[in-house]
């Protein structure tokens, strides 16, 4: 993929069952009115996020488009979209990371035009997170002033509704107004995990996808990884190495799953394109043997 075109995954007896049956029946009974009321709930509460103002210029020279009419970029990202789709419901990933190796790979431009593709979708309710604490910038892509500093959100000052802002109605985002000082410390604090969690009950969304910073030279992305069901890799052919992808590889591996690998800008060199199928091969096709 590049900046412009994303590239693509002992039986028990019957008399001891009677009293489960039973319980399960009632529970049953009760669970549609419970289940109707929870997602009036949901809804109504989603609907109160307020707008968010964003200017169309900075949309466009950051290549984000609403409409899957626009550009080649948004009929892309909708197959990615889709080739993603079957990986996370199978695999129950609600929290989405997206990473690279390391800095300027392009992560935002795809965590974005993910997010807007997924809220496309009429029934979905789709939450982006600047979560690259050190060095935000969605709000900048959108063309839109963030509610406040982020961190005050994660610190559990400021509630999911005061800091949400709502793109289009099916997108809500979490940005950020300026750096955060000690972002990896904050990202390990129970009080990032009741924020989001705290948001997750309130505005039930369908997927979350957090903007991450790069995985190696700081442990900003690791110390988020428990809030985390998969990750996203990006990996630049115009900047990352071989032996970069296999260092942000190693340290994945048995903190998260690899939802997927995605290539991004310029010409892909050989040594990086084998590396890539050999993750590839490693995290899919030998599980699928498994």
């Amino acid at each position: 993929m590049n900046s412009e075109t994303p590239q693509t995954a002992q039986k028990a007896t019957p008399a001891k069952q009677a009293p489960t049956k039973v319980a399960r029946l009632r529970l049953d009974r009760s669970s549609p009115a419970n289940a109707s009321s929870s997602a009036m709930d949901h809804a109504r509460h989603w609907a109160e996020i307020r707008p968010l103002r964003t200017d169309p210029a900075s949309l466009k020279r950051y290549k984000l488009f609403t409409d899957s009419r626009d550009d080649d970029i948004t009929r892309r990202f909708d197959l990615l979209r889709t080739l993603l789709a079957g990986t996370l419901e199978e695999n129950g990933i609600l929290r989405l990371g997206v990473s690279a190796p390391t800095e300027g790979s392009g992560t935002s431009f795809i965590a974005a035009n993910l997010a807007l593709s997924m809220a496309r979708r009429p029934s979905a309710r789709v939450v982006l997170a600047d979560m690259n604490l050190r060095k935000p910038g969605l709000a900048r892509m959108f063309g839109a002033n963030a509610p406040g500093p982020l961190s005050e959100f994660l610190a559990g000052n400021h509630s999911a509704s005061d800091h949400l802002r709502s793109y289009h109605g099916n997108l809500a985002l979490l940005l950020n107004s300026q750096p955060s000082q000690g972002s990896a410390e904050l990202l390990q604090e129970q009080s990032t995990a009741v924020a989001l969690g705290n948001l997750r009950r309130k505005f039930s969304p369908t997927i979350e996808i957090y903007d991450l910073p790069p995985i190696l030279g700081r442990d900003d992305t690791l110390s988020f990884m428990p809030q985390l069901d998969g990750i996203l890799l990006v990996a630049d052919g115009t900047r990352n190495t071989a032996a970069q992808l296999r260092e942000a590889e190693e340290l994945l591996n048995g903190r998260t799953r690899l939802v997927a690998v995605v290539l991004n800008r310029g010409e892909i060199r050989k040594s990086l394109n084998d590396i890539v199928q050999g993750i590839r091969d490693r995290w899919f096709r030998g599980r699928k043997r498994r």
